[in-house]
């Protein structure tokens, strides 16, 4: 009996941590935060004084469906308090699990444009691509820069294939352009925490569900790089963290 005792409580163990290593390991494909920690940063990321004007291009192709010009996704910049639009906050070193969410993720070719132009989702996740356009796009995503060496998948995609599915399984910065325009670009932030976010409108953000300590937290920009600050969350509290944009 007591043998049978050591081999069923062994047996308990194993089991258990092959529970949490199957965890660890699919929680980055699906999605839900799982809460470890009662914190959370919110701010703005800003320019202060002056900000660029969002350029205007003109379209050289497929003018019937894609209009004359397109406003650039570059700078987007809130007339009210200078907050700029689609800038990846990460809340570095934050120990968190991603569980399920959503099956899938999505990004929309839509009178070519990408919508939405930034977004975050974890790694392993799928991705469908929708060509609602009725013309000829070519999906083109590279990984970390815009090198033809960095290709991940190049994939036309004519008018009758309405979706492609293609999962992200690095974890950093997918780049997208399309082959046929030019102008048309994306981004998708591949992460294995869930505290990261996307700036809105007015440029701010919010991360909940941090632990409390002291962390570095980093601020990508597509045209601007990266800003960086360290902040200190504390348990049940609320955290600040703005980034102000300098000429320099």
């Amino acid at each position: 009996m007591k043998i049978f005792r050591v081999v069923t409580i062994i047996a308990s163990i194993i089991l258990a941590l092959i529970s949490i290593v199957w965890t660890d390991s699919s929680v980055v494909a699906t999605g839900k935060v799982v809460i470890t920690g009662d914190g959370t940063l919110s701010g703005i990321v800003r320019f202060p004084d002056d900000y660029p004007e969002r350029e205007k291009i003109t379209t050289t192709k497929d003018q019937a469906t894609c209009g004359a010009f397109k406003y650039s996704e570059t700078f987007v910049v809130s007339e009210d308090n200078h907050g700029l639009k689609n800038v990846v906050v990460t809340v570095e070193g934050a120990k968190g699990k991603i569980t399920n969410t959503q099956t899938a993720f999505k990004i929309e070719q839509v009178k070519c444009q990408y919508i939405p132009h930034v977004q975050t989702m974890p790694v392993g996740s799928k991705l469908e691509i929708f060509n609602n356009d009725g013309l000829l796009h070519n999906v083109h995503a590279y990984f970390d820069n815009l090198d033809p060496k960095s290709t991940v998948f190049n994939k036309a995609q004519p008018k009758f294939l309405k979706k492609i599915t293609q999962t992200l399984d690095k974890v950093g910065m997918y780049y997208f352009k399309c082959d046929v325009h030019d102008h048309m670009s994306a981004f998708v932030s591949v992460v294995d925490h869930p505290f990261n976010a996307v700036t809105n409108e007015t440029g701010e953000f919010s991360i909940e569900n941090l632990p409390a300590g002291t962390y570095n937290v980093k601020a990508w920009h597509e045209a601007l790089g990266t800003l960086e600050k360290t902040v200190t969350i504390e348990a049940g509290k609320t955290a600040e963290a703005n980034f102000d944009i300098l000429p320099n």
